[in-house]
Formats: structure tokens, sequence, C-alpha cells
């Protein structure tokens, strides 16, 4: 019944456009790679031009636990969703409880009357519904990927940073008259480029912290732009699988180990490669990883690694990137063309 529901909600604010372009997460044809991309365009775009740019991650406390039921009721009839699905979802909703278990001893039971089911189909989508005017009369860059929010824009000027200050004053507004409250100690700032004045944020009374990296949506994001830290942080993610492979993988046939390499080690390798593919000579040291791992199948350790790339059909790091690249660039052309 929940699939039913989901999937007729989906093709009505997909046809009316409701769902905001700023919103990557659980959507056709979007996901963290697109997130990246659309935002760090602009951001390196800008830097390029040597300009100043400041990126803010905002960290919603306990993000799909609140937003009481009402609200939540609220934004649906505001999107056009009426009639007997508004209805059906509001009993849904209603007199639902929950209670604590450890070690067989169980809590009294609570009634919930905020946040979405968690594990439920149609949990993400009203938590997306719920959260989709976040950036309205925002004028900084500000992108979604559910509930990890995060905001840019040019600081040249104290005038640019003030604005970029008065954005994140009616982001947390907004937080507060719908309830949805922020981590304000996992929130951060990065100052970007060379010439950057370094403006310090406050999100309320609180000055939210500047950080050299951060981790976004998997990828560590580095104050400087450079990639070398989540090329170094790939690599260690893959030889520590491959160590694990190596220990506990008694027979180590081809066909065993290639699985093993195409479903646990090159992932590592290549998760949003096309956001930070490697462009320093020191970075390339990816292509070590796959140089190993072909070392481990029997039969293959006395060939070069081309041959024993040309043996088990694997194409180069290098070459995967670029052909990813082409995808990508093929992708993302067919929706401009379409948009227009």
């Amino acid at each position: 019944m929940e699939a039913i529901i989901q999937v007729k909600m989906v093709d009505y604010l997909y046809a009316n456009n409701i769902l905001r372009d700023s919103q990557h997460g659980f959507r056709r044809g979007r996901s963290c790679l697109t997130n990246l991309l659309e935002f760090f365009e602009e951001a390196t775009s800008e830097i390029d031009h040597k300009k100043a740019y400041d990126v803010m991650y905002l960290d919603f406390q306990k993000a799909f636990d609140v937003g009481p039921h009402k609200r939540l009721l609220l934004k649906l009839k505001a999107a056009g969703l009426l009639g007997t699905v508004a209805a059906w979802i509001e009993n849904w909703l209603t007199d639902r409880k929950q209670r604590v278990v450890i070690r067989g001893t169980m809590s009294q039971w609570a009634c919930v009357h905020s946040g979405v089911p968690q594990g439920s189909i149609l949990g993400p989508l009203l938590f997306l519904i719920y959260i989709n005017y976040i950036d309205t009369n925002i004028y900084s860059k500000l992108v979604k990927f559910a509930d990890d929010t995060k905001v840019g824009g040019i600081v040249d000027t104290e005038l640019a940073a003030q604005q970029l200050q008065r954005d994140l004053d009616l982001i947390s507004d907004w937080a507060d008259t719908w309830q949805m409250k922020f981590n304000i100690d996992k929130c951060k700032v990065l100052h970007v480029g060379s010439r950057n004045i370094k403006y310090r944020y406050f999100m309320g009374p609180t000055e939210i912290k500047v950080a050299d990296y951060e981790k976004d949506l998997g990828v560590y994001v580095d104050a400087s732009m450079s990639h070398s830290r989540q090329c170094g942080e790939a690599i260690k993610k893959a030889n520590r699988m491959l160590g694990y492979i190596s220990r506990c993988v008694e027979f180590k046939s081809r066909e065993v180990m290639l699985h093993l390499y195409n479903s646990l080690v090159r992932p590592h390798l290549e998760y949003c490669v096309q956001v930070w593919s490697p462009y320093l000579k020191k970075d390339t040291a990816l292509e070590r990883v796959q140089r190993r791992a072909t070392r481990m199948i029997p039969g293959l350790r006395g060939m070069s690694y081309e041959e024993r790339s040309d043996e088990q059909n694997l194409f180069c790091l290098d070459q995967r990137r670029l052909r990813r690249d082409m995808i990508q660039v093929q992708i993302c052309s067919a929706k401009w063309l379409f948009q227009y």
C-alpha cells in the first residue's frame, strides 16, 4: 500500500515540478554524484577566476525524528496533496507509539507526534516535502541530499559575506519556524581561495567553526580544493580491503579474485571519481592498488602489469575515469537538451 501511494505521489510531484532542483536525495536520476558536481561546478569556476568562496556545511539534529506531524500535514496540503491521500497519510501517522528494549527490559510505550517513520517507503518522500522550501529567498547556492545541506557563495568583499550571513539567518529562521534544529557543533565552514577574507559566520548567537576539510557525502573536500586527501583515503580503504581478501580467502582463483576486486576493492577507487579525479602526479598512485590486486592472482605474477590486465580483461583506472567522465557529460547534455 505504501509503495502504491509513494509512486502516485512521486508522479504528481514531478508532473507539477513541486520538488526543488536543489534536492538530490531519494530522487530519480539524482545521486551523491550529481549533488557534488552541481555544487562544486560553481565553486571551482569562481576559484579559477581568482574569487574567494565560502562553503557552509549544515547539520540537522535528528532530522528524520523531528518535524511535528501536524505541520507535515500542512506541508502536504500546501503541495496540493489533498482528499483521500492526505486522509490516509494522516491516519497512517496518527496514534503511533514506540518503546526501547535493552537486554529484554522494555520501557513504557511513548506516543510519537513528530518525525517520519524510519524504514518505511513513504518516510523519505515525506521528509523531502517537509524541507522542500528551506531555500526560499536564498541568494546563495544551496544544495541538499536529504538532510545533508550545504550553502556557498562568493565572499570577495565584506558585503558579499554579509549576504551569505543573511541567507544563513533565513535558513535558521526557517528551522525555528518549522521546529527543525541544527546541531551547531557539527556545522562547519570552509574558507576557499587565496584572497578569502575569512569572515566569521553565526547561527543565532553561536559562531560556526572553521574547518580545513570536510567529508561531503563520502568525498573529502579540502579548503585548498586539492583532491590529495580523498585520493589518499581511497587508496587506504582499497588496500585495507585487499589485505583482508589476501588473509581470509584461501582459494584465490582468477574468477574469485576478479569478482572480489570488482565488487569490494575497485568501488573505493571510483566512488564519485568524476568529482575528485586525480590530476597531480603524486595522486596517480591509485593504479598501484590494481597492480597489487592483479599480482595476487595465481599464474599471473611473472607477467607485466599490462599483460596481467589484458589477461583479465581489465582496463587501467585512468581509462575507466575517462570513460566515466564521457558518460557523465553525455547524461548532462541529454538533460540540458531535454530542458530546452
